[in-house]
C-alpha cells in the first residue's frame, strides 16, 4: 500500500515490491519446512534477508536485524549474515546464510 511505502521512506528505508519468495521456489520445500519448525515469523525472517539480499538492498556478508511474525504482529527477530539465495549452501563458507543470533522467538508457535 502508499502509506506503507510513504512510511518507510520516511524512516529512510527503501521499500522493496514484486519480490519473489525464494523458499516457496522448486525444490526450496524441505528448507522452508525446516525453517517453519521455529516458526512463521522465523521463515519469514530468513525469506526477508533473502530477498533483500538478492535484490541487492543489504551488503552480502554484512550482519542484518530482520524482524517478522504473523497476522496479529512482529513475535520473532534474528540477526543473520546477508547472503543471496544461490548462496544459501554455498561450497565457500563465506558466502553462506547464517544465523548469528536469536532475538526474539514465541514459545507457541503459529503454524500454517
Amino acid at each position: 500500500k502508499r502509506e506503507f511505502k510513504e512510511e518507510i521512506l520516511k524512516f529512510g528505508g527503501k521499500p522493496l515490491d514484486k519480490t519473489h519468495l525464494p523458499l516457496h521456489a522448486r525444490g526450496m520445500d524441505a528448507i522452508r519446512n525446516s525453517f517453519y519448525t521455529l516458526g512463521q515469523g522465523f521463515k519469514v525472517c530468513i525469506e526477508v534477508v533473502l530477498i533483500a539480499s538478492d535484490l541487492g538492498a543489504l551488503n552480502i556478508g554484512e550482519d542484518v536485524i530482520a524482524v517478522a511474525g504473523t497476522d496479529r504482529g512482529s513475535d520473532t527477530a534474528i540477526v543473520a549474515k546477508a547472503c543471496k539465495t544461490s548462496d544459501i549452501f554455498s561450497r565457500d563458507k563465506s558466502k553462506r546464510l547464517e544465523i548469528r543470533e536469536i532475538l526474539a522467538m514465541p514459545l507457541k508457535k503459529m503454524w500454517w
